[in-house]
């Protein structure tokens, strides 16, 4: 059986609620990944954030972003999660019907351990 452990990225990247929505632009396009999981000033996880959610500002310049905060168009909680010992079918499942393209992994203390994308799915699946 495969799990998220698996196959989940790690570290997973985070950006803080109240970061310009441009530090999470430039965090996203140096890594080149598309999400980043919000985190609250304790580090506890309360959003995900997507290139999706930043290109969809309009203008997309520096000063625009640079003004706007991650908390203005991040995807809130309730962010579904998945625990490292997941069965993989199950988390796709789970995305599927929850519509999430990446999912925060948690641990049993609720500390973020990692993220599974829709990319880290594709290549378990081996297309």
């Amino acid at each position: 059986m495969s799990t998220v452990a698996d196959i989940m990225s790690r570290p997973a990247l985070t950006v803080e609620v109240g970061d310009s929505l441009w530090d999470a632009w430039q965090l996203l396009f140096v890594s080149g990944l598309r999400h980043l999981v919000v985190i609250d000033a304790s580090g506890a996880c309360i959003g995900m954030l997507s290139d999706r959610n930043i290109l969809a500002e309009i203008p997309t310049t520096p000063e625009h972003l640079g003004s706007k905060p991650v908390r203005d168009v991040m995807t809130r909680v309730p962010v579904v999660f998945a625990q490292p010992g997941d069965d993989l079918r199950a988390t796709a499942h789970m995305m599927t019907d929850n519509h999430a393209e990446a999912l925060p992994v948690v641990d049993v203390n609720d500390r973020l351990v990692g993220i599974v994308t829709e990319t880290d799915m594709v290549r378990w699946i081996g297309i």
